[in-house]
């Protein structure tokens, strides 16, 4: 497959760097535009607009903040708690800026079942309905995030 240069570009980004660790797209070996497409399926299946998750993203993320390290209730049996994180990670999409590291873990208490929500990886789904390939560590897999956050009906 043939990308233009500015593809090209953000595949490389998208890759383990000293930045990123182990990079945005885990084992995924999809193109970005197929895993962007098949979590986009999952929330239309589910009749959930993206901006609906994000603002449900954040506001977790931001309680779990507030609470200093603390758990925290999302809502009955899901919890999140904050693990702050020195330093800022840069968007690989141009022109996106640079993200606190810091990170909240969202969890169903009774299976364990849990994602890990970051400004970052919020910013990728506003922004580009990215929510990472599969096997990334930050990859907020759409159907998990609907279900620990009660959006999924």
């Amino acid at each position: 497959m043939k990308y233009s240069p500015e593809e090209e570009v953000l595949i490389q980004k998208l890759k383990p760097s000293k930045f990123s660790a182990d990079g945005f797209m885990g084992r995924d070996l999809r193109p970005v535009d197929e895993i962007i497409a098949a979590d986009r399926r999952v929330l239309d299946n589910k009749g959930v607009p993206i901006e609906v998750l994000a603002e449900a993203l954040t506001h977790a993320y931001q309680m779990a903040q507030r609470a200093l390290g603390a758990e925290v209730t999302v809502r009955p049996g899901v919890f999140a708690v904050f693990h702050e994180s020195m330093g800022k990670i840069p968007s690989p999409f141009k022109a996106d800026g640079v993200f606190s590291k810091g990170e909240a873990v969202v969890t169903a208490r009774a299976s364990g079942q849990h994602i890990i929500v970051t400004q970052l990886g919020i910013a990728l789904i506003e922004r580009h309905h990215f929510f990472q390939g599969i096997g990334s560590r930050y990859r907020i897999d759409p159907e998990t995030a609907l279900h620990l956050l009660g959006l999924d009906g």
